[in-house]
């Protein structure tokens, strides 16, 4: 058994008696703001590291040309950090990165979100069989940079499970290789916008889906949430397909009045498993962290850039 659960992984070890660990979440925050922000840095600055909180607070470019600012930290056993207020943990944010980047636009801030690191109370990860039972391999407490180590943690847990007995035949017909859902775009060439209906294709058409564009923040094409769909893990909502395509991720933020992609995904979902429309998981609302609501207005950009200015 591999205990790979995250933040719960403290309770699923107690369910086997073993109380050698425990997990203290720690809260990071994030905003994220438009791509006219991007080109501000073309590196990911780091204040000086705090000697209890980690590497602080950063400015950086995504992927996708977006700048992010965060992650705060959080943690859930401090009551006075577990509680701080919408407001204050954007001034926090803003006030910070102004230090590191002083000509970014809050009032560009679209989306803002937070997530839990996993932090141990051994103050490290925890990866090894459980002193209770050797056949219950602990991979706890992975906190950053747990992504970029992910790949040395997995053989490690290879090694733990064959001492521990465990028989892993080689299975010669496994393919290490996925094929791409995402195809990159040379602008807008060989890509249709247009009305919901107009260039949608039947569901059989691939030259059709593969020009089809659903999401026209990221371009996003029919084809590719379908691909999506027809992998191994069963799909249900259009949070699912926007982490996998990003469908939803862009600038409106699906706003139904821009170009609906949320309801363009929803249609696609519903027709490909067979479902109603009713039936699909949809983004809650306001879906976001910080922020008021998904579209953020006048007043709520004005308070954001005087949180920028706090000391």
């Amino acid at each position: 058994f591999i205990n790979c659960v995250g933040g719960a992984s403290d309770k699923v070890a107690r369910m086997i008696g073993d109380d050698s660990f425990y997990i203290k979440p720690r809260l990071g925050d994030y905003l994220l703001l438009n791509r006219n922000q991007g080109h501000l840095t073309r590196h990911t600055i780091f204040p000086c590291p705090d000697p209890v909180l980690g590497k602080g607070v950063l400015v950086q470019t995504t992927l996708w040309g977006n700048l992010i600012l965060g992650p705060t930290a959080r943690d859930t056993n401090n009551d006075e950090a577990r509680d701080m207020s919408p407001a204050s943990i954007q001034e926090y944010i803003l006030s910070k990165c102004k230090k590191l980047c002083p000509y970014f636009d809050p009032k560009e801030t679209f989306h803002a979100f937070c997530g839990a690191r996993s932090k141990s109370s051994r103050g490290d990860w925890i990866i090894e069989p459980s002193q209770k039972d050797g056949n219950f391999i602990h991979v706890a407490g992975i906190d950053s940079p747990g992504l970029a180590g992910s790949p040395a943690i997995a053989l490690e847990v290879v090694k733990l499970l064959a001492d521990a007995g465990l028989q892993m035949p080689k299975n010669n017909s496994f393919n290490p290789n996925r094929a791409p859902i995402i195809t990159p775009k040379a602008g807008m060439k060989g890509l249709k916008m247009g009305p919901v209906g107009k260039n949608d294709s039947d569901g059989i058409d691939e030259e059709k889906m593969a020009s089809n564009v659903i999401c026209k923040c990221e371009k996003v094409t029919e084809l590719e949430v379908v691909r999506a769909l027809h992998r191994s893990l069963p799909i249900d909502s259009t949070q699912a397909i926007r982490k996998r395509t990003r469908a939803g991720m862009g600038h409106c933020q699906a706003e139904p009045d821009n170009y609906n992609c949320e309801c363009r995904v929803t249609a696609i979902i519903a027709r490909e498993n067979n479902v109603s429309v009713d039936e699909v998981g949809i983004r809650p609302w306001p879906a976001t962290s910080t922020l008021s609501q998904r579209w953020i207005d006048d007043n709520e950009k004005a308070d954001l850039e005087k949180r920028m200015m706090a000391d």
